[in-house]
């Protein structure tokens, strides 16, 4: 599939469901960490969504990628309940995605300048118009910096997430909305140059790409002023009103944008670990939540670390792997009477333990205690919506992490 040419938008929506399951309507802000937090949009750097795991799209480049999956979050966040009525007949669906992502855009950015004609006058479809807003749009989150096209990237999930909301308001109160997201763009640019002062006086270069980032934020002039002079003058939390954050998704992506902000480049000092603390209490999440979103990014690195090259150019597999595994292993002792009860209950999990005391499993019996085994730790609560890193959960990983009460007798003289 080329998506730099005309009629990609059709190609990929055609295919998708515009309805997700009955039971994920009544948490939205978990349903859409859920199902767009693996994708990597949330920080800035795009992983394809399983249903796109195929030869034509592993082939794409990054830009491609993140064009997938910024249209994925605007399928998966227009599917609440709203005063628009969404069609599930394919070429009604792809009209209606359309004409409604062109009208949140023209209402989210006036000054865009949106063409509704082509160079020689013809009336343009919405289809055709929401390909190019989305490709200008992405042209102009890249930079040519890391931190540039990082930062910029990540400000799309803003784009998802509101669109979500304005779909789902009357149209009196869309412009409210508006004002809402240019507040969070101000909100998030303060926390960022909070956690730059957290350990010491941000350098002059640090300044600089700070600079590059406010000139390419769509937000007023006024709001763009104000954080000059605050990164001039140097910011921290006890200065940033964080309570009009009420949506926990909003509150999860400051907090975990924060972490992998002042984590990248892998050496994270005391000063820095205080701040990820503090801000973590000052937007409301208590020590568990914290720790949750720590596993969540530790989850992220290891699970794509080949496919997203500033986590091989800026850190240390080993280092980063050790402390997953650390994390893990503290949350499965916490839980170990909730495992043990929940291996014991499969009758299979627990013959296939004992069997592998006396003799080798086969593979197939090997991948079948593996993947009961992640699915218990999924129902554990800190990994209830985390995207558990399936692939570096070998088995014997998991056999080192599990305590030795939450296996058979006869596993653990074994062990």
């Amino acid at each position: 599939m080329d998506l730099s040419e005309k009629g990609w938008f059709s190609e990929l929506l055609k295919s998708k469901k515009p309805q997700p399951p009955k039971e994920v309507l009544e948490n939205k802000s978990e349903f859409i960490y859920k199902t767009i937090q693996p994708s990597g949009l949330m920080y800035g750097h795009p992983i394809l969504p399983k249903e796109y795991v195929s030869e034509e799209f592993l082939a794409l480049d990054p830009s491609e990628k993140l064009k997938v999956v910024l249209l994925d979050g605007f399928v998966k966040t227009a599917v609440f309940p709203s005063d628009a009525v969404i069609p599930t007949d394919p070429d009604e669906y792809v009209s209606f995605m359309a004409k409604v992502i062109v009208e949140f855009y023209e209402n989210a950015y006036p000054d865009s300048n949106v063409k509704f004609t082509s160079f020689w006058g013809k009336k343009l479809s919405h289809e055709e118009i929401v390909e190019k807003i989305i490709n200008d749009r992405l042209n102009a989150t890249q930079q040519h910096t890391f931190w540039g096209s990082f930062f910029n990237n990540s400000l799309l999930f803003l784009d998802v997430f509101f669109f979500g909301e304005w779909l789902a308001h009357p149209e009196n109160l869309r412009d409210s909305l508006m004002e809402q997201r240019d507040q969070t763009h101000q909100l998030l640019l303060e926390v960022m140059i909070a956690a730059s002062y957290a350990d010491s006086m941000v350098q002059e270069e640090e300044k600089e790409l700070f600079v590059q980032l406010l000139d390419s934020v769509q937000i007023s002039k006024t709001r763009k002023e104000h954080l000059y002079k605050l990164l001039e003058q140097g910011h921290s939390l006890d200065k940033i009103d964080l309570s009009k954050l009420d949506e926990w998704i909003l509150r999860k992506y400051f907090l975990e944008l924060a972490i992998l902000f002042v984590w990248a480049d892998q050496i994270v000092t005391e000063e820095e670990k205080t701040f990820i603390n503090q801000l973590g209490k000052k937007l409301g999440f208590d020590d568990y939540e914290i720790e949750r979103s720590m596993a969540a990014i530790e989850s992220f690195v290891v699970t794509n670390w080949g496919k997203v090259s500033f986590l091989q150019e800026r850190n240390n597999f080993n280092v980063i792997s050790e402390q997953f595994i650390k994390r893990i292993s503290k949350v499965v002792n916490k839980n170990k009477e909730m495992i043990s009860l929940e291996i014991r209950e499969s009758k299979e999990l627990m013959q296939l333990l004992v069997k592998s005391t006396k003799e080798d499993l086969t593979p197939e019996e090997q991948i079948f205690v593996r993947n009961q085994l992640i699915d218990i730790l999924k129902i554990l609560p800190t990994f209830v919506i985390i995207a558990l890193p399936g692939s570096f959960l070998t088995l014997p990983l998991l056999m080192k992490i599990l305590p030795d009460s939450a296996l058979p007798s006869s596993f653990r003289k074994k062990k």
